[in-house]
């Protein structure tokens, strides 16, 4: 058994249990498991006693789940095959526990909000209509660097094609040797680029969308919500050039061995403390940050502010589904950062291109 693959889980999956875990701690103080509360009401005994039984619970099954996958490495077959299966069984369990938790405890929280105590709801509502005139984020010309990178890789790979041995290596065990080939071709060679441009894509359109997004301002104190908003849109979009740019990086690194003119033993590390960075990364802000700000500039007289979306258009209080809405992305009330709008026609031709690429990659890799 080489340690490789337990290594891989720890630094990629702890981090995302730790933030699951703690994700009623991250949110906003208006949404308590996707239900719209008052402040007065989000730090009641009731809701306080609400987000400690969810942490323990959810901590609990996380922790069996992951014990039980690395027994498995451990104590499983060297196969890569079966050690790829086992990540992804776990993977989509992990997926399973956290929504089935999520909902149980969206339906607690509907059931007990008429039990609470209730706050008399402000008055004035505060809009920020300078909020796409401000210097918020870098700006998608970053993305210029990227572009280049993959053009660099592109060419790389169209100088050398001749070069190219007939079988090209696409998987590799736990030991690093390849273990599975594909015959060389264009589309073979060329999709690390494939995947380098979309995942770009997707990226430009995430960085994109921060400036878009409409904030969320507390009548109480709009500066001071401002300034959180200002702040907190600046660290994502600071993130999404970073993890784009790694990520181009990376699949770069995939393909300049898959053609031979990068040992695995160099890759490997590389690909490795890539990823962890990134998860890293993204771990920090969330916890930093909070859901939308929600961790910046805390204070003791939180206003008692309705989110902008109402509860009737989000489903189980984690999908957003308004055709109303001519915003295409919308504030994730489950979670850190944006999610889309599923009454927006865009949002399921990004769905669908997602789909298309998975089925694409898994054809070309089998």
């Amino acid at each position: 058994m080489t340690i490789m693959p337990v290594i891989i889980m720890i630094f990629v999956f702890v981090p995302t249990i730790v933030l699951m875990v703690g994700m009623p701690y991250l949110t906003r103080e208006t949404i308590s498991f996707g239900v719209t509360v008052s402040a007065v009401q989000f730090h009641s005994e009731p809701l306080r006693q609400m987000r400690e039984s969810y942490a323990k619970i959810s901590a609990t099954l996380h922790t069996i789940l992951f014990i039980v996958c690395i027994l498995c490495l451990i104590y499983g077959d060297e196969h890569s095959k079966q050690q790829s299966w086992i990540i992804v069984t776990y993977s989509l369990a992990m997926v399973v526990i956290s929504l089935v938790i999520n909902i149980s405890y969206h339906f607690k929280m509907k059931s007990l909000l008429p039990m609470l105590p209730i706050a008399q709801e402000p008055s004035i509502m505060a809009v920020d209509t300078e909020f796409q005139k401000r210097n918020i984020g870098l700006s998608s010309i970053w993305f210029i660097i990227h572009v280049l990178v993959i053009v660099v890789s592109i060419v790389t790979a169209l100088r050398h094609y001749d070069q190219i041995p007939d079988q090209i290596p696409i998987h590799f065990n736990s030991s690093w040797d390849a273990d599975r080939y594909a015959a060389k071709s264009y589309s073979s060679v060329f999709m690390p680029a494939i995947i380098q441009v979309f995942i770009t894509l997707l990226f430009i359109f995430e960085n994109w969308s921060i400036r878009r997004v409409k904030p969320q301002v507390q009548a109480a104190d709009p500066n001071r919500s401002i300034r959180q908003d200002v702040t907190f849109r600046r660290a994502w979009s600071y993130f999404m050039i970073t993890a784009n740019f790694l990520l181009v990086i990376l699949f770069s690194v995939v393909q300049l061995n898959m053609i031979s003119l990068l040992n695995i033993n160099f890759a490997i590390p590389i690909i490795l403390i890539i990823i962890t960075f990134i998860m890293l990364y993204y771990f920090a802000i969330s916890f930093w940050a909070g859901q939308s700000e929600s961790r910046l500039e805390r204070s003791a007289d939180s206003a008692n502010v309705r989110p902008v979306h109402d509860d009737d258009k989000w489903l189980l209080g984690m999908i957003y589904f308004n055709r109303k809405d001519p915003n295409l992305i919308v504030e994730k009330r489950f979670g850190v950062g944006w999610g889309l709008n599923f009454g927006h026609p865009v949002s399921w031709l990004i769905l669908l291109g997602i789909i298309v690429l998975l089925v694409v990659v898994t054809r070309l890799r089998g």
